[in-house]
């Protein structure tokens, strides 16, 4: 039954749209799977998504103003120098992400059980992968 209802989830994901509208089909199936994931109760609900919003929302912040494209460096014209502050440019990021998400961990545990605190890493995880694995699909073979 949970299979049927991501297959679901997922074709509505594929229906194309506006960039904006397919940015909140995915925030909706997000909310689906970590819900159904954690197994929240509707008083847990309550407490943890305006505090689990707030994380994404700070996450995405971060993301957006301290973004490093590893993707569009020219290696080859870098120098040792100046790949040292890249790399350590990268590390500092990660750590900040790190940091925010060990203050969040505290929040989190205010709220709902450690359990499905733990459990939230690995539905975020999965659903990471679930993403990439439809974007796949949609893409088609290579």
């Amino acid at each position: 039954m949970n299979t049927l209802k991501y297959i679901f989830i997922l074709s509505l994901l594929s229906i194309s749209a506006g960039a904006q509208n397919q940015k909140e089909k995915i925030e909706q199936y997000r909310i689906a799977f970590i819900t159904q994931e954690l197994n929240l109760t509707t008083d847990e609900a309550k407490v943890f998504w305006p505090v689990y919003d707030k994380y994404r929302a700070e996450l995405e912040a971060m993301r957006k103003n301290n973004k490093v494209d590893i993707d569009k460096l020219d290696y080859a014209a870098l120098t040792d120098m100046e790949a040292e502050k890249k790399a350590t440019e990268i590390f500092s990021l990660k750590q900040a992400e790190l940091d925010l998400q060990k203050k969040y961990y505290a929040e989190f545990k205010k709220v709902i059980p450690t359990r499905k605190v733990l459990r939230l890493i690995k539905a975020e995880a999965d659903f990471r992968q679930k993403l990439v694995e439809l974007l796949q699909k949609r893409q088609g073979p290579k």
